[in-house]
């Protein structure tokens, strides 16, 4: 082994090295004449192709996955040994990289796979969306506010610019803050809103890992941009909040309704 070698061994014979700038990921464990190897990695692929990821167990699924970064060890305990680690397929897809190689001993090419492949899903639902165009229920709003928040740990704060059929013009990050806190600026709001040329204004933004609820400051930020944008004749049609799976809408709280009360 040359010097520059570092290489990390398991008790499940998996090696991950760095040799001369290479990565190598060698499974140690013999091969029986039996194990069809190529023909399992075939078989698992077609199995997807015709029936979907869901028919997939979430171990099943980090196995294909793997298949990609690893191309000839057996793929199925390393799955395992992930699932057993960070404890589900949303948490090693969103695990730091680093916790990656050091607990599990991936290869940086492995860990970045894995990232890479939480934040390809969160680009896809957002483009999905975006092609769609058309956001004219709250149900429409939640999912692609969803998709803005994967592997999300921090807040952010979003404003979609719709035009007055409700189609998106433009979304817009507005600030991104701590995992506890992030600040709307309501001139900036009023200012993109204009630039935009938007009717209609939708404001998004999340609460990583809290509770599944509407702040005071959340309510008293959205009063402010409804009557700042009420000024220049524009519509703030939601705000939508995103905790985790869960969405919670002002419109669907009837906040919205309650704001607009309070300033007759």
């Amino acid at each position: 082994m040359p010097d520059k070698g570092v290489v990390n061994s398991d008790t499940n014979g998996d090696i991950n090295g760095d040799i001369n700038g290479e990565i190598l990921e060698i499974n140690m464990r013999p091969v029986s004449p039996q194990h069809d190897h190529a023909g399992h990695r075939r078989r698992m692929k077609d199995r997807v192709l015709q029936f979907g990821l869901e028919s997939l167990a979430d171990h099943e699924v980090l196995e294909v996955l793997l298949y990609f970064a690893v191309p000839r060890s057996d793929t199925n305990a390393l799955a395992h040994r992930l699932l057993r680690q960070f404890g589900s397929l949303s948490q090693v897809l969103e695990a730091d990289m680093l916790d990656l190689q050091r607990l599990c001993g991936l290869s940086h090419n492995t860990a970045f796979l894995l990232k890479f492949s939480a934040q390809l899903a969160g680009r896809y639902l957002r483009d999905k969306n975006r092609s769609r165009q058309e956001l004219s229920d709250t149900q429409k709003l939640k999912e692609y506010a969803s998709g803005l928040y994967v592997e999300q740990d921090v807040e952010v704060a979003y404003m979609l610019c719709m035009d007055s059929q409700l189609h998106l013009r433009q979304l817009v990050k507005l600030s991104e803050g701590t995992v506890s806190g992030v600040n709307i600026h309501v001139p900036q709001v009023v200012e993109n809103a204009l630039r935009h040329k938007a009717r209609h204004v939708v404001l998004i933004h999340n609460h990583p890992g809290g509770r599944a609820r509407i702040s005071t400051e959340d309510f008293n930020v959205t009063k402010s941009c409804l009557n700042a944008l009420s000024y220049v004749q524009i519509n703030l049609l939601d705000h939508i909040v995103v905790c985790g799976t869960e969405c919670i809408s002002f419109v669907e709280k009837n906040y919205i309704d309650t704001i607009r009360r309070m300033n007759k």
